[in-house]
């Protein structure tokens, strides 16, 4: 008994068979079943095999060194220029709360504030634009090369990233429940562990968006 994902499969690949050996052009196939919700990868599988079926022959691979190369250097570096800002702006905002709630066994150290957050300002004006430029040639790459969004690369890429922003989530909830349990919250620690959250949280969500765009559709 075939699953309904399998039926419509294969409902699909005996339309592409219809439509193809009615004339109907290739772009004009795809334009309509895209229209009907099928998945642009998914349509070009269909027509592969159709090809593969009525020549006898798969249509040969391009050798997807190049590719995934300039793919693992684009998401590298998106992580990397996501990772600086993000950073930069939470030890802004820390910087903030310790001037706003100062610890009194320090207050006496401070320095001026612009010397402070010199370094972190400079991070996130230099870091925040260059992770924007990386974006947009990602975006560019996934317009010019749909099936680039299900690149193994970027998953695996993405996935690390989510792990790294998963941990900070965690470690942020046990420090918060430990100082909780403790006796030890205070206002400047609550704010403190809500930057962590926001920061962590937006990165991972950020990151879980881009998977599921990259799942297949039916």
């Amino acid at each position: 008994m075939q699953s309904k994902g399998a039926t419509s499969r294969t409902e699909l690949a005996a339309f592409v068979e219809s439509a193809k050996k009615a004339g109907v052009p290739d772009d004009a196939l795809v334009a309509l079943l895209r229209h009907n919700g099928w998945s642009e990868r998914r349509v070009y599988a269909s027509l592969t095999d159709f090809y593969e079926g009525s020549l006898g022959l798969r249509p040969p691979g391009r050798s997807g060194r190049d590719g995934s190369a300039r793919e693992a250097f684009l998401y590298l570096l998106n992580f990397i220029t996501l990772a600086f800002w993000t950073i930069a702006l939470g030890q802004l905002f820390y910087a903030m709360i310790n001037r706003g709630f100062p610890d009194r066994a320090v207050a006496a150290y401070y320095s001026s504030f612009l010397s402070e957050i010199a370094f972190q300002l400079a991070t996130i004006i230099i870091a925040f634009p260059a992770f924007l430029v990386v974006r947009r040639f990602i975006a560019r790459e996934l317009q010019q090369r749909p099936e680039a969004e299900s690149s193994p690369v970027r998953l695996w890429l993405t996935y690390v990233a989510l792990v790294f922003a998963a941990i900070i989530v965690l470690f942020d909830g046990i420090w918060f429940l430990a100082a909780f349990l403790q006796g030890q919250l205070t206002i400047r620690f609550v704010l403190d562990s809500l930057v962590l959250l926001v920061l962590g949280g937006g990165v991972f969500t950020y990151y879980l968006f881009g998977l599921q765009k990259a799942a297949p559709q039916t």
